[in-house]
């Protein structure tokens, strides 16, 4: 009986559909937070296939978290360092399932999580313009932009991977993601997986000739905030003052109120699937906007 090797089979799938050459003639260095986890399993043999000099960080597969799991700044500043340190070209860090990805710029500097489902779409879409992109109401604008660019339909759903991949399902999409570092690449498979993410990233870093920090510097500029308070008031009496005080916003109702204003800036407010907490989270072009947002918002609804 042969016993199957799914690490490899899935390493050779994504290898199958990149350019595994280009990736390799860019000669990488990048330092990877695998937290003791999924990753140590697949990483070494995936970087070895694309002919990267691979810098690890808690890479031994005993699922003792080095950190606080979640992929966030405060919790990668050790692999921060460790980018600076080796003088890597970029750094990546899994969470423990190796479902979203976040990245670290060539400086040390960690990036928005939201950063890497736009880069998988940039690289993706402008190679098939017109192909339609999913992502969830919560997700940076930068998709739906890099979309518009190359002359394709940004859907938004409700949060949450199942949600978005029936998305994209449904309207024959081929890159798209959520904003929390998960890109999803039905080509590969049709979940958020961190390996598939990290190699399309390499991919356009190398095909572009581009450092990470140039890739980030040329996307769309928006500033993001998150926050998240107590269940507390009737939820539909918020989202009923929100609407009486900003008529002239766009409104989303799928799931919670996501408010688009004239400007650019939005608003999605939403009770968490997992928390007894609601959500808050928005964009603009500016700090100042989004905070001016912020507190009209929660001026609004008593918070």
């Amino acid at each position: 009986m042969t016993i199957p090797n799914f690490t490899k089979e899935h390493a050779d799938q994504i290898l199958a559909h990149v350019n595994v050459a280009a990736i390799r003639a860019r000669k990488f260095k990048v330092a990877v937070d695998m937290i003791n986890a999924s990753a140590c399993v697949m990483d070494p043999y995936l970087f070895e296939q694309l002919g990267v000099d691979l810098i690890p960080l808690n890479n031994v597969p005993n699922g003792k978290f080095s950190h606080k799991p979640e992929p966030l700044k405060e919790n990668l500043q050790e692999l921060a360092t460790l980018v600076r340190e080796s003088r890597s070209d970029i750094g990546f860090a899994h969470d423990p399932d190796a479902d979203r990805l976040v990245m670290v710029n060539e400086k040390g500097e960690v990036i928005s999580e939201e950063y890497s489902v736009a880069l998988g779409i940039e690289n993706i879409i402008s190679k098939n313009p017109g192909r339609n992109v999913v992502i969830n109401l919560s997700t940076s604008q930068m998709g739906a932009d890099i979309a518009n660019k190359y002359g394709s339909k940004c859907v938004r759903t409700k949060i949450g991977e199942g949600n978005v991949v029936a998305g994209m399902l449904a309207n024959n999409a081929i890159i798209g993601g959520e904003g929390n570092g998960g890109i999803i690449y039905p080509t590969i498979n049709t979940v958020r997986d961190s390996f598939t993410g990290l190699t399309l990233i390499l991919e356009l870093l190398a095909e572009r000739k581009q450092s990470i920090s140039e890739c980030v510097d040329a996307l769309p500029k928006y500033f993001m905030k998150k926050e998240k308070y107590p269940v507390g008031n009737n939820l539909s009496e918020i989202y009923s003052k929100l609407k009486s005080n900003f008529t002239e916003a766009e409104m989303d109702e799928q799931d919670g109120l996501r408010l688009d204003l004239p400007d650019g800036s939005w608003i999605h407010i939403r009770p968490s699937n997992t928390e007894p907490i609601v959500r808050m989270f928005g964009e603009a072009k500016d700090e100042e906007t989004i905070n001016e947002l912020f507190s009209k918002v929660k001026l609004t609804i008593g918070l």
